[in-house]
């Protein structure tokens, strides 16, 4: 992809922000891609609650953006960046803590809902969430359902731009296992 974006003079942008969190056990090392605009945060990677990010580019875009009049407004508080600096110094203990942690939340819910006839789906090799392939249900009809008992869940549709992905649901493996037991109590009795 890199080599025809070059060809065609066409500046790729690259969405990082889940780069850091492969959970293979030998990630595949991160590809150069000249010229790219790349866009990394730590709400994914460190926590949800910290929402710093970033742009890795060339030094020109990068004065441009630092003069742009929303560069301002859409900074996050200084204590925010704060933290941010703080973890970015010293970044491997808290991404290996939080890769373990992730690989443990993935394979129970891996577990919860291995072998039910109902759906089906492949652990992923890294990210936040796990996507069930409805084989009966519609993705809408269970949120609606997992919702009226306390689970919040997000249809496959609303990622589609085109609305398909209608027996997709879209799982994630973030939460404490207790809550991972409870969304698979519930996925069961809404589907």
């Amino acid at each position: 992809m890199a080599q025809l974006a070059a060809r065609h003079q066409v500046t790729l942008v690259v969405d990082e922000t889940l780069r850091d969190l492969d959970l293979r056990d030998e990630p595949d090392p991160m590809p150069r891609i000249p010229g790219a605009i790349l866009i990394g945060s730590t709400s994914k990677s460190v926590w949800g609650g910290l929402r710093i990010g970033w742009i890795r580019a060339r030094a020109s875009l990068i004065r441009e953006l630092q003069n742009h009049p929303l560069a301002g407004p859409l900074s996050a508080p200084p204590v925010q960046q704060l933290v941010a600096v703080e973890l970015l110094a010293d970044l491997e203990p808290v991404l290996g803590r939080r890769r373990r942690e992730l690989r443990q939340q993935r394979d129970h819910l891996g577990n919860l809902l291995a072998g039910d006839g109902r759906w089906q789906f492949t652990l992923p090799p890294g990210g936040l969430v796990l996507w069930l392939r409805l084989r009966t249900a519609l993705a809408d009809t269970v949120v609606e359902r997992a919702g009226r008992n306390g689970v919040a869940l997000i249809a496959g549709p609303r990622f589609a731009a085109d609305g398909t992905l209608s027996r997709c649901l879209r799982v994630p493996f973030t939460p404490p296992r207790d809550v991972l037991d409870q969304i698979a109590g519930v996925l069961d009795d809404a589907c």
